[in-house]
């Protein structure tokens, strides 16, 4: 009996080891993700914004991705490498008959921000385009 008891627990042990293994290994290989709370409001309302993240690590750098129009408020989700290694984000609003904004960070003084105001937070004022 005391054979039968000792491979059971054996077994037990080998399979723990082997799902903690597994375990370490796929959270291990995997980016953790922050999410970061946008509030972009724009004056005139109704402007479209897209975001862009610059850096020579990063897939699809410097393309322009859109998020919605203004006013905004959601949340993004960023890949943790994504913010530590990017040179720069760029927020820009756009409204036709007006000048393009935008706004930059770093990848870690973006993160900054969002954790230590709880969002990231903007209002441009839109100034409207001269014609000659």
């Amino acid at each position: 009996m005391k054979d039968i008891c000792g491979k059971k627990r054996a077994g037990r042990k080998l399979f723990l080891l082997a799902a903690l293994s597994a375990f370490v290994l796929l959270t291990g290989c995997s980016s953790a993700t922050k999410t970061v709370k946008l509030k972009i409001h724009s004056q005139p309302e109704g402007a479209y914004i897209v975001y862009r993240v610059t850096g020579s690590e990063i897939p699809c750098a410097g393309e322009w991705i859109y998020l919605g129009n203004t006013p905004f408020r959601g949340v993004h989700q960023f890949n943790e490498d994504e913010l530590e290694n990017a040179d720069k984000i760029t927020l820009k609003v756009m409204r036709q008959g007006y000048m393009d904004q935008i706004i930059q960070w770093d990848g870690p003084g973006f993160w900054d921000e969002a954790e230590e105001k709880g969002v990231i937070f903007w209002t441009p004022k839109l100034i409207p385009e001269v014609k000659n």
